[in-house]
């Protein structure tokens, strides 16, 4: 299994990850190790990856985790196969990293990105596997332009 990493980022090296990723369908998952709801969460967005990669998904996740629980993060991660782009907000468990990201409420959320880059929709606590699944696939379908 490859190693996980856990890169701290600002909003400018997130938007140069996602960047990365043009011409993908991207799904960013904020979570942190503190947040219950956000743990729960997490194995389901590992299995949309896997099971939708090929068809040309890509994950992010953005950890709130505070530096000095970056090992546990990453332990989380790996124990879930989280084998796609990990970040860490450089601002940690404060309330500058929702700032930072551009959040409106709480944790988990979730964004997904179409083709192009741009939000095509935005999942707010409480999130349903079920919905952000259906999105994704939504997406996925959409032609390349």
């Amino acid at each position: 299994m490859a190693e996980i990493t856990l890169r701290e980022a600002d909003a400018k090296q997130f938007a140069a990850t996602l960047a990365k990723y043009r011409g993908k369908v991207v799904l960013v998952d904020y979570w942190a190790t503190w947040c219950d709801p956000c743990k729960k969460l997490l194995p389901h967005t590992v299995a949309l990856y896997r099971e939708l990669a090929g068809q040309g998904l890509e994950v992010i996740t953005v950890s709130f985790d505070d530096a000095e629980e970056e090992p546990a993060a990453r332990k989380f991660l790996a124990d879930q196969g989280a084998n796609f782009e990990n970040l860490r907000a450089q601002t940690g468990a404060s309330s500058r990293s929702a700032a930072v990201f551009d959040i409106d409420g709480t944790l988990p959320f979730m964004r997904l990105y179409d083709r192009s880059g741009k939000i095509h929709k935005q999942f707010f606590a409480p999130i349903k596997p079920e919905e952000v699944e259906r999105a994704v696939k939504e997406l996925l379908a959409v032609a390349t332009s």
